[in-house]
């Protein structure tokens, strides 16, 4: 075996410098193609669209007339991109990141993300090497991670639960990488989980919660609980709809039970909502008001992982190209983005997401977490929809841990690292 080398694919520093191309941000892409374990039987890996996540990690202008957008999330963030070669290919990658907009009390902090190596902790430590030292001398003192990009994206390496395919938006890597980064010096800073949850595995809590609904529903002096309405999100009118939940959003999100959360500007938040969109059914994205004005969310995606790795299962040998312009690669985003839309218009999946659920502090304890999950039920059902993912919760949030645990059974959990340098 040849010498494995480090190789800067280049960086970005916000109304600074520009080193990085999306055609170098495709090689990084491409690289989980390349790590072995994902084309065993073990892995239930499902790679995401190439669009998608090269518009995740562009920091340069849109191309591609629009398909590839640029992520506002670099107008305060620097970052800079590694990828590990060995004769010529590729064996592994990681991004240094330091978030402008994230801070912790003592010490300025960077952060790693991306992380894949093949099984070599040579490799691996060349990696977290390279990554450290850019955030070094950048006078950071603390590393937290891996992430893409915080809290309000996907955080975590994946330590338990690598026979479960993944929801979309939830992260999955090879079991080795926990070795990798608890031999290298990284320490626990803390975990999240995922609840995987059936009909089967629900029922029990369910049918209290329908007994309790029904109990406050003819219960004239619970006021509390029956002046709350609850309509689903209008796409008609989609401008006003996200600025609706973006302002429920941030104060919720960035209270001191969501940890690595940085608060989201208007920008990153529009764009996000406004991808989301394009996966979305209405039926199953829920706004809580009270006397009009809204005090909880709650946003399910139908899982397009089912899609992808629907499409990708028969295309087993299938390997990306380089240039972010490959027709092959932007064929199978188009034709699987396709299926997905057919599918949302059909409404026929088996799975869904929970991805957010938040409601104002004020208005907590006063059932409304409960009438939300009735509602997702039965529209989930509706739909034909069986199985369910509440993720990604962090081991702290007890406000959301106690109830969600009691719909169904941890199936992953990431965890977040941290090493002092």
């Amino acid at each position: 075996m040849s010498e494995t080398i480090i190789r800067e694919l280049g960086g970005y520093i916000p109304d600074k410098t520009c080193t990085i191309t999306l055609d170098k941000i495709k090689q990084f892409v491409n690289v989980p193609y390349f790590i072995e374990w994902y084309k065993s039987g073990e892995s239930c890996k499902v790679f995401p669209l190439f669009l998608q996540e090269l518009s995740d990690l562009n920091p340069v202008a849109p191309a591609l007339f629009g398909l590839i957008t640029r992520n506002p999330f670099f107008d305060h963030t620097m970052i800079k991109y590694f990828i590990a070669e060995n004769d010529q290919k590729p064996v592994g990658r990681i991004t240094a990141f330091i978030d402008y907009n994230y801070s912790e009390d003592k010490k300025k902090t960077g952060w790693v993300g991306l992380f894949e190596c093949i099984k070599d902790r040579k490799t691996a430590n060349m990696l977290f090497d390279s990554a450290v030292e850019y955030l070094r001398q950048n006078s950071c003192q603390k590393v937290i991670g891996p992430a893409k990009f915080n809290a309000g994206g996907e955080i975590g390496l994946l330590i338990k639960g690598f026979e479960n395919m993944p929801y979309f938006m939830e992260p999955y890597n090879a079991p080795y990488y926990q070795e990798f980064f608890e031999g290298y010096g990284f320490e626990k800073e803390n975990d999240w989980y995922s609840v995987s949850t059936d009909e089967l595995l629900s029922s029990d809590y369910m049918n209290r919660i329908a007994s309790m609904n029904e109990k406050f529903k003819n219960n004239r002096r619970n006021e509390a609980f029956n002046s709350f309405t609850v309509r689903n999100i209008d796409f008609s009118n989609v401008k006003k709809e996200i600025g609706v939940i973006r302002e429920l959003y941030n104060p919720i999100w960035n209270e001191g039970t969501h940890p690595q959360q940085v608060y989201m500007t208007e920008a990153e938040f529009d764009a996000l909502a406004l991808g989301i969109k394009e996966i979305s059914i209405e039926d199953l994205i829920f706004i809580v008001e009270k006397d009009s004005h809204p005090v909880a969310v709650s946003v399910n995606l139908p899982d397009i992982n089912e899609v992808i790795n629907e499409y990708d299962s028969i295309r087993k040998n299938f390997v990306p190209k380089n240039s972010f312009r490959a027709i092959p690669d932007i064929i199978r985003d188009l034709k699987i983005f396709l299926r997905i839309k057919r599918r949302i218009k059909e409404k026929k999946f088996s799975r869904t997401r929970f991805l957010i659920l938040g409601i104002h502090k004020e208005y907590r304890k006063n059932g409304i977490d409960t009438m939300l999950y009735s509602l997702i039920k039965k529209k989930a059902l509706e739909f034909g929809i069986t199985h369910g993912s509440a993720s990604q919760m962090a081991d702290i949030n007890m406000d959301i841990i106690n109830p969600i645990f009691k719909l169904g059974k941890i199936a992953l959990t990431w965890r977040a690292y941290k090493l002092d340098i």
